[in-house]
């Protein structure tokens, strides 16, 4: 897909909407961004697996909609494919604000940006939604995320070790051993969460510092709370650490498993770049992972 590509689709598919400007937006790995008009966003997954989740987006965002006070996402254009192009893709009314990635960050930003993400998760984690209403949006109990992170790690194991040199490979052994033993023992209650709350997703008025918008809600889950605040530290770690204080969880073991989760994503990194042939992650994967195991050692 390039520019336009998209823009001759969206006319084709959506003959209402005159296109007078548009312009690519560069963003993450698994959609391109194509903003239309300085009015809309729309988004074409680049695999199967990005399309499943897109569909999953636009379906529930109009239920969380109405139960949360930040602006999300509100698709206005939604294409289910035909034979020409038999692949979905959306477009939602351009949401206010910048990206907290696009900005060169502020430390005295941390505090008032925390108070409204923690709050935001506060608001997000306490919504019940009934099992027949969530329909393809994955859903674990305890035990089941327990199991499922053991399954990962047999996937890891299976494709990215024999990319690794010796000393490599047994500290990952060694990493994952520790994990494991740790997430026996894990005590939470699964929620709804956003599932990739990087700051790339996040949304705000940099002249006020006020919250605009939360992008991006492809991996929505009920699972660990944990995998929510991940993101943060990876990307800004003091603002991870202050949302982190503000949500509130003293005297549970959340910090570890979210360190754990921060620590095993390069992991995760080179397994998406072998299954998508995309030398570059695999490559930024194999960097971040050696890096993150010599910090650990010397703990």
């Amino acid at each position: 897909m390039d520019s336009y590509s998209a823009r001759k689709l969206i006319e084709r598919c959506f003959p209402d909407l005159r296109i007078k400007h548009s312009k690519r937006i560069v963003t993450g790995w698994e959609n391109f961004v194509l903003e239309v008009n300085k009015e809309y966003v729309f988004r074409f997954p680049k695999f199967r697996e990005t399309e499943n989740r897109l569909r999953n987006e636009i379906e529930f965002l109009p239920i969380l909609a109405n139960r949360l006070s930040t602006p999300v996402p509100d698709y206005e254009f939604v294409w289910k494919g035909d034979r020409k192009y038999p692949h979905r893709f959306g477009g939602y009314r351009k949401i206010n604000g910048v990206t907290v990635e696009s900005r060169r960050y502020r430390n005295e930003w941390t505090r008032p940006l925390a108070t409204q993400i923690s709050g935001f998760l506060k608001e997000l984690h306490s919504i019940r939604v009934r099992e027949n209403s969530l329909k393809d949006v994955p859903r674990y109990s305890r035990e089941e995320w327990l199991k499922s992170i053991g399954l990962q790690h047999n996937k890891i194991r299976r494709i990215t070790y024999p990319l690794l040199d010796s000393k490599l490979r047994a500290r990952s052994e060694e990493f994952w051993r520790a994990l494991l033993a740790d997430f026996a023992y894990a005590s939470f209650r699964p929620t709804l969460i956003h599932g990739d709350l990087s700051t790339e997703n996040i949304l705000i008025d940099p002249a006020t510092v006020r919250l605009t918008g939360i992008l991006d809600w492809g991996y929505m889950q009920v699972s660990d709370p944990a995998l929510e605040f991940a993101h943060l530290f990876m990307h800004e770690s003091e603002l991870g650490e202050e949302v982190l204080k503000l949500y509130g969880a003293q005297g549970s073991d959340l910090k570890k498993r979210v360190q754990w989760y921060v620590d095993s994503e390069p992991f995760y990194d080179i397994m998406w770049g072998v299954s998508h042939h995309w030398q570059k992650a695999k490559r930024l994967g194999l960097t971040r992972l050696a890096k993150t195991l010599r910090a650990r050692t010397k703990k």
